[in-house]
């Protein structure tokens, strides 16, 4: 079996590095015509090498983010048929007990892996829906620690007592 994407428009967030970077490049080497955006320029200049067409772009703009979507589909001509929601993960925070998070934290973890990841489905989902399109979103999250720290025990389990 030999899938191929050529002709199709593929925008993946967190494309400045690790899974959003191999993403954008496999659909790239697959014939798609790839849109990828993070916050860095240094490292989306490394996924720009693939031919991807890249973008600095905060994803907590939601403005900003739903306006990338549009100029990815004037640009094209046509509605986005993949959308691969990837950024957010642990958006720079530290491993530390639930306890120890600050609401200002929390706020930003929701606002680049749920709110983002909403912002961008529901901006590319009109054309998407249009019945000659066959569009598909997805997300993806995947968090990788190089250590166990008391943080990433189970929270039920972090401060049980246990008495006989």
């Amino acid at each position: 079996m030999r899938i191929r994407f050529d002709g199709k428009t593929v925008v993946v967030s967190g494309a400045g590095h690790g899974f959003g970077r191999r993403i954008a490049e496999t659909f790239a080497q697959l014939g798609a015509r790839v849109f990828g955006c993070d916050l860095s320029a240094a490292e989306l200049a490394e996924t720009a090498k693939a031919g991807v067409d890249t973008e600095v772009l905060d994803l907590t703009d939601r403005a900003a983010a739903a306006a990338w979507i549009v100029e990815i589909e004037r640009a094209t001509g046509r509605a986005v048929d993949v959308l691969v929601n990837n950024a957010g993960g642990v958006a720079g925070q530290e491993m530390r007990p639930i306890e120890e998070v600050p609401d200002a934290d929390w706020d930003h973890l929701f606002a680049v892996n749920v709110n983002a990841a909403f912002t961008l489905s529901r901006a590319v989902a009109a054309g998407m829906s249009e019945p000659a399109a066959a569009g598909s979103s997805t997300s993806a999250r995947a968090q990788v620690s190089p250590r166990r720290s008391p943080a990433s025990r189970p929270i039920a389990r972090q401060n049980t007592r246990w008495s006989a």
